[in-house]
């Protein structure tokens, strides 16, 4: 039964010892270091967990501000829409500040609207001018094409001698005589 005694002058590698009064404190010291440094990561993980839950919830209160916003800004405009009807159809647009106030403006871009207006009838008739320019020059083209045609056959060599005959006259049969004048 060599196991239940033992040479007490091994030494036991991690049995049980008794402790010297540094050994202890040290122990105790070393301990308290841990247990100091596990409640620091503890808080600072809670921390870190408590700033992520903020941001989340941060998070989600903008988005749900935004969502709330934006259906606040649709209701308006419907509202806004139905407004803005009701105020042109009663005539009250006519008489807020701001329509009298830019009178001079709208007066100006109705003028502008009116010039061009005037413009693009103006141009509709320098259309049609030009068109019927253009059919007259195709007619006095094709009547002068067809009193030219008539001309060339009028002056042909055969149909000239024919008229000439007519008229009692012959083609001459040898050439031309020159006759001489004396300057004197």
């Amino acid at each position: 039964m060599g196991f239940f005694n033992r040479n007490k002058k091994e030494k036991v590698a991690g049995g049980n010892r008794r402790l010297t009064a540094d050994q202890k404190t040290a122990r105790k010291d070393a301990d308290e270091l841990a247990t100091k440094a596990a409640e620091a990561a503890t808080l600072a993980a809670a921390e870190k967990a408590q700033k992520i839950r903020e941001l989340s919830s941060n998070i989600q209160s903008k988005d749900r501000q935004e969502r709330a916003k934006k259906r606040r800004t649709e209701r308006a405009k419907r509202n806004n829409t139905g407004k803005f009807l009701r105020d042109i159809l009663s005539g009250r647009f006519l008489t807020g500040d701001g329509i009298t106030s830019h009178i001079p403006y709208l007066l100006f871009v109705s003028g502008i609207f009116l010039i061009y207006i005037s413009l693009g009838y103006q141009f509709e008739s320098i259309e049609r001018e030009k068109m019927k320019t253009e059919q007259r020059l195709e007619e006095v083209t094709s009547e002068y094409k067809t009193l030219r045609s008539e001309l060339e056959s009028i002056l042909q060599q055969s149909r000239v001698e024919r008229a000439t005959a007519d008229l009692g006259l012959e083609q001459p049969m040898g050439p031309p005589v020159l006759l001489k004048v004396d300057a004197e």
